[in-house]
Parts: C-alpha cells; sequence; structure tokens
C-alpha cells in the first residue's frame, strides 16, 4: 500500500518516516545514557514546538512512556493517578475470599473496618461452639498512588514523562517536587520537559532535587536539520521540489521540526500529492504557490484573540494614538507598526532593539514612530501577553532585547493576513 502523505509529515504524532536525529547535539544518546543513571530524574526542556516530546519517545519508546500532563493537577497525588489510569489500573478491585472456620460467629463482627486502603465486608452467619461453616468475606483494595506505581514500575524500563510541570497550581508544586525525588529514590524512572525559561520550576519547588536532576537542554532547530525533515519526506513520497522552497520552508519554521511538518503536510495538499506516487515528479520553484503553502498552514495556528488585544494595546484616556502610513498603504497606530515590523522578512525570533526601530522605520512611508514609543509599545505588549497567556512566554521584552519564543505566533503574524484586516 502506498505512503500517505499524512503518514509521512505528523504534526501531530510521532514522525515515524521523517525523524531526522541532529548529529551535532547527539541528544539520542545523552538522554540514553542518563536514563541507565539510577535514582536520578531527568529534566529535558527546550523552545516551544521544538521536538522535545518526540525526542523522548524515540529514545524510550511509544510502549515504555507514560506520560503525565501538569495541566489540571491541583493535588501532587493526581501525578500517580493519571500513570496507574494508563497502566489501566480501576479505582478499587473488589475480591471475595472464603475461609473455613470454627466456632460461633457473631453478627458484631460483619462490616469491620481493616487496614489502611482496604475496605472489608463479612457475610456470614453463626453457629454452635465447636461446629465448622465457611465465611465469605469480600475485600476491596483502592488504589494506593505512588506506593502502587512504584510496585508496578520500580526498576523497569517504563518512564513517567511529567510534561509542563509549570502547569501544576503553584501551591502544589512543592508536594509535587518532593513525591518526584521519592519517586526517584523508589526507582521510578522520571522525565520531566519543560521550556528553557521554566527548566528550574521543579528544583525551586524542591531545592533537595539538585544533585539529584540530570539536564538535557534542547535548542531551535538549524535551518539544514530542517531541510532534513523535508527531503526526507518528499523523497519517500517521490516528491522533488526545488532547493529554493525547501530553504524557503525551514526559514518560515524558525526552528521549529514541528511546523516544518505543518508546512509540508501543506505544500503536499497544494501540490495533490494525497499518497506516494508512482513515478518521481520534478516541482520547479513557485513563489505564488509557496504563498498559498504558507497561508494554507497558516489556518493551523490560531492566535486572533492575543493578536487582537496586542493591536489594540491598552485603553487610551482621550488622546488618539498617532496613525502612520506604511509602504503597502495601510495605516495604523505604533501597535499595529511594530507588529507589522516584527512580521517583516527574513522571519526571525529574537530581536535587538536597534532592529526593532530600524524594521519599523522601514516599515513606513514618511514619519515613524519615535524609540521611545517603541520602547512603551513593546512594555505594554508583553504585560497584555502575559495577562492573556499567564502559562506561556510568548513574547519577552527586556528594553533591550525582544524574543517572540513561540514559532507558531511569528508564523501567524507573517501568514494569517491578521495585520491586514481593517487597513
Amino acid at each position: 500500500m502506498a505512503l500517505r502523505a499524512t503518514e509521512v509529515f505528523t504534526p501531530n504524532d510521532f514522525p515515524t518516516h521523517t525523524y531526522v536525529a541532529r548529529p551535532a547535539e547527539t541528544l539520542e544518546q545523552r538522554l540514553a545514557q542518563y536514563l541507565e543513571v539510577p535514582k536520578q530524574v531527568i529534566s529535558v526542556s527546550g523552545p516551544s514546538k521544538s521536538g522535545k516530546s518526540v525526542l523522548i519517545e524515540k529514545v524510550v519508546g511509544r510502549e515504555n512512556l507514560i506520560p503525565v500532563f501538569g495541566a489540571g493537577i491541583s493535588r501532587a497525588d493526581e501525578i500517580w493517578d493519571r500513570a496507574l489510569d494508563w497502566m489501566g489500573v480501576p479505582d478499587e478491585v473488589a475480591r471475595a475470599r472464603t475461609t473455613g472456620v470454627s466456632g460461633e460467629v457473631s453478627a458484631e463482627a460483619k462490616g469491620k473496618a481493616g487496614i489502611p486502603f482496604v475496605a472489608q465486608g463479612e457475610a456470614g452467619g453463626s453457629a454452635s461452639v465447636g461446629a465448622s461453616h465457611e465465611r465469605s468475606r469480600q475485600e476491596t483494595y483502592r488504589r494506593r498512588g505512588l506506593q502502587q506505581v512504584a510496585k508496578e514500575i520500580a526498576g523497569s524500563s517504563f518512564v513517567v514523562l511529567l510534561d509542563d510541570f509549570h502547569y501544576i497550581e503553584r501551591t502544589v508544586q512543592g508536594d509535587a517536587a518532593r513525591q518526584i525525588k521519592e519517586a526517584a529514590a523508589a526507582g521510578i524512572r522520571i522525565i520531566t520537559a519543560s521550556v528553557p525559561y521554566r527548566a528550574d520550576d521543579v528544583v525551586r519547588a524542591n531545592p533537595e532535587l539538585r544533585g539529584r536532576l540530570l539536564s538535557l537542554d534542547q535548542s531551535y532547530w538549524s535551518p539544514s536539520d530542517l531541510m532534513s525533515i523535508a527531503q526526507v519526506g518528499f523523497g519517500k513520497l517521490k516528491v522533488k521540489l526545488d532547493d529554493a522552497s525547501i530553504a524557503r520552508f525551514a526559514a518560515e519554521s524558525a526552528g521549529s521540526p514541528q511546523l516544518m511538518q505543518v508546512i509540508c503536510l501543506n505544500a503536499c495538499f497544494e501540490l495533490g500529492v494525497e499518497e506516494e506516487l508512482h513515478d518521481t515528479a520534478e516541482y520547479p520553484e513557485s513563489p505564488e504557490r509557496l504563498v498559498r503553502i504558507c497561508k494554507r498552514a497558516a489556518l493551523v495556528t490560531d492566535f486572533r484573540s492575543l493578536v487582537s488585544a496586542l493591536l489594540d494595546g491598552p485603553r487610551t484616556r482621550g488622546t488618539e494614538r498617532k496613525t502612520y502610513t506604511f509602504h503597502d498603504g495601510s495605516t495604523g497606530d505604533v501597535y499595529r507598526a511594530v507588529l507589522k515590523a516584527v512580521a517583516l522578512d527574513p522571519p526571525q525570533l529574537s530581536f535587538k532593539y536597534d532592529e526593532v526601530v530600524r524594521r519599523t522605520a522601514q516599515l513606513c512611508h514618511g514619519d515613524a514612530p519615535s524609540g521611545s514609543s517603541i520602547i512603551g509599545t513593546l512594555t505594554h505588549m508583553t504585560r497584555i501577553a502575559d495577562e492573556k497567556s499567564p502559562q506561556d512566554r510568548v513574547m519577552d521584552w527586556d528594553e533591550q532585547n525582544l524574543d517572540m519564543p513561540n514559532p507558531y505566533l511569528l508564523f501567524y503574524l507573517r501568514w494569517s493576513g491578521r495585520l491586514d484586516e481593517g487597513r
């Protein structure tokens, strides 16, 4: 059966056919070595959409990976409840036991409480002294959280992946970190995955984890590594795409292998290639087709509410903002000007202050926002972004550098058309 494009390029699944190991990083080897170290917690950190989960699944194996997501955890015990859910362990198990006894049994013996986590109920009757009878007793065994997880998988090849520890409620993180330490000491293999600026949350929640944590830092992907995804995938589909288009796909992906998968899959849709071709087909460079592919790919991202809030900026008190004219014929205030400047070619995720000023001036026809106005705008935008997405850092400004850590947001700004609405 011919391979389908959706099997080759898989933005939301493990890339079986397009997995690319970055030789310069040796990440797979290092993670495999860390997993051999007993009673340690492994911390894998990397930028948003940089392939952390894919790397872990590649090394550990899907069949051995127990994923637990931090979102929604309000008690530390829920970490182990979710692990037990994955194992298919029921909340409680009822078992009947029948024992032979002699002597008189009174009704008062029925229903007495037993050991912790076990509720016991007895059914039976009474008999005269010296008589023999059987007594049936039902025992209900309830989950035992961390203790039960340790009993099931300690010392095994199974790995608990705690993704996005920072999503766990702040008041619970300390207790969660203590239990993670206890779990590692019991022989449970644990990996935490996080973005770089939250990589030390688990240690800050419990400083006693220092010395018990092995860190593996993953970076944004290089253009050549991203291009390898396209070259391998299109090769499997017998599609020969020009090098310039593949290089442009890599540039637009801004270091994200997941976004590269999205763009390549939408390229297949645009080319009408739904499955592996019978014979190799060449597709020459086409700027118009490239635009259609990127606009199509932008439909999988949705930052409309966030971008609307950034465009609106803070409320003004009686003073209207100055309007600027842009070279594309549109107009807008300093908030629209800065976002459009960030979205200009070439795509990038980090900007020095001077670069933001230069891009904004390049965008404007005539007057451009002053440096002080741009500084104030970026300060307000960062505050708005934090309010709209308190768990995810999507914009960071320190009066010298602007960072846009999420490649999908940059791609949305460049290709969704949202910045051109209401011109």
